[in-house]
This record gives structure tokens, sequence and C-alpha cells, in this order.
């Protein structure tokens, strides 16, 4: 009878050990890791340039090299996510990449957009103000990498809405 007390004891110190060890271990990639969910299902540090794996729809890149796991976007290139949800589109600018080749740095801002339709019956995206902005860093090595695409129809935007630690300061 006592073993099973001891049993249960046991299972649960070694689980708050791993997640203390897990969690010191992977402090400063985390929050980077969440935040390429924003824009994609998956991402990728190589030669180079980061490659990514855009949601299905709301991207936009002009300047990206096709490849077969998603878009390589090189250092001082830029790409779009648009949030028809919101009406907010987000640009991220790829600043550069450290000399290890690990870390790839950007720079994010958010504008409000609407949609207005031309006399020959075209719909445009209008870019209005700017909402937000930030800056951020995505790792090479990270330990969620096994989640990427694991949920293919979901989109999960873990910076935005609900998810956000930091205060929204438009609502639609």
């Amino acid at each position: 009878m006592r073993t099973v007390p001891r049993l249960c004891h046991f299972c649960v110190l070694c689980a708050l050990s791993w997640l203390i060890n897990f969690s010191a271990a992977n402090a400063t990639t985390l929050p980077p890791e969440f935040k390429a969910y924003d824009f994609g299902e998956a991402y990728y540090i190589e030669d180079g340039g980061v490659v990514i794996s855009p949601y299905s729809h709301g991207f936009y890149c002009k300047d990206g090299i096709n490849t077969p796991e998603g878009i390589r976007i090189m250092p001082g290139k830029v790409f779009a996510q648009f949030d028809a949800s919101r009406m907010v589109v987000d640009i991220y600018k790829l600043l550069y990449l450290n000399k290890e080749q690990n870390r790839a740095f950007f720079h994010q801002e958010t504008y409000l957009y609407k949609v207005v339709k031309d006399e020959k019956g075209n719909y445009h995206d209008i870019i209005k103000e700017k909402v937000a902005s930030n800056d951020f860093y995505l790792t090479k090595w990270r330990g969620l990498e096994w989640a990427d695409h694991v949920f293919p129809y979901t989109e999960v935007h873990p910076t935005q809405d609900d998810w956000s630690s930091r205060p929204q300061y438009y609502k639609y």
C-alpha cells in the first residue's frame, strides 16, 4: 500500500525536475519559436537565409526563393502576413543572421488595412496607420520543431489576441 503513494510522489518529482531543466535550457528560445507560428507552419534557418513554410493564405513575398520546404527569405528582404479576421497586416523584414548562422533577427511592423473596390470592380488592399512594431529573433535549434506541420489545417498565431501577453491597442 505504501508503494503506490511513493511511486506517485516519485513520478511528480521526476516530472517537476524535467520541467525545471527543460524550461531553464530553453528559456531563451521558447518565445521566438512561438513567434514564427504567426506567419507560418514552420521555419528553418539554412543556406544564409530563413526558409518559411507559410500558411496557405495571407502570405505575400515578392523577393522570396521557392524551395521544396517553402520560401527562402534572405537578409534585407521583406514578407507580409495578412490577417483578414482582424484587418491587420504584419510586415516582417529579415535584418540579418548572426555570424554562426543559428539566429535570424527580424523587425516586424503591424498596420491596419482596408479593402476597397475600384471603378473596374477590382479589390485592393489599402494599408493604413501603423499600430505596433516589434523586434525578435528565431533560433535554428529549437525544442518545438516536432510541432511543425502537426496540425496542417490549424493556424496558431500565438502572439495575437487571446494568446498575447502584450496589450493589443487596436480592436475592431
